[in-house]
């Protein structure tokens, strides 16, 4: 089983230290009502989910107001959420390789800049296991932004050398990138 709930973001009023962590077990409990679910961590603090004593995989990701989840019982998973915001661009310098850097289109640079940003935590938090460098490790190839598209990342580290599919969606002013 594998759903996005993009459309269907939870929007909080809590305390912000427990709004997001409210948001996913309500998303959580959106998907699976009357289901007895836990969710854990492993050791690099990636988060997994059981259902009725089922493995399944599960990313959350949150972003000021929304939060959203990413879940399958059959494949790893991964999303991630950021608001388009021009401040982005004081920190492009920190995750920004010099080929990505070629191909921004100035009328779009800040969401291009977010949408890169996304992606990437979009690759690390699929990878999972931590000590990748934005810059080094991971690739975004060239693209054009629209209010929905597919791009391809890679990560490359070590023996590993991969590319991916990251589906992207630009909502009510934040990116949202996932693969599934």
């Amino acid at each position: 089983m594998l759903e996005l709930i993009s459309e269907h973001f939870y929007e909080l009023e809590t305390r912000k230290e427990n709004k997001h962590w409210l948001a996913s077990r309500a998303l959580i409990n959106y998907l699976f009502p009357d289901k007895k679910t836990t969710l854990f961590k492993d050791e690099f603090n990636k988060p997994f989910l059981k259902i009725e004593g089922i493995d399944y995989h599960i990313s959350i990701t949150h972003s000021f107001q929304f939060a959203s989840i990413l879940v399958s019982k059959t494949k790893t998973v991964a999303i991630d959420m950021e608001k388009i915001d021009e401040r982005i661009q004081r920190v492009k310098h920190k995750f920004m390789r010099e080929d990505e850097m070629d191909y921004l289109q100035s009328d779009e640079a800040s969401k291009m800049l977010v949408t890169i940003w996304s992606a990437k935590e979009t690759l690390y938090k699929f990878y999972g296991k931590k000590e990748l460098d934005f810059k080094l490790h991971l690739k975004i190839e060239a693209f054009k932004f629209e209010s929905k598209f597919e791009l391809v990342g890679q990560i490359s580290k070590d023996n590993l050398k991969q590319k991916f599919t990251i589906k992207v969606e630009e909502i009510e002013g934040y990116v949202l990138t996932y693969i599934s």
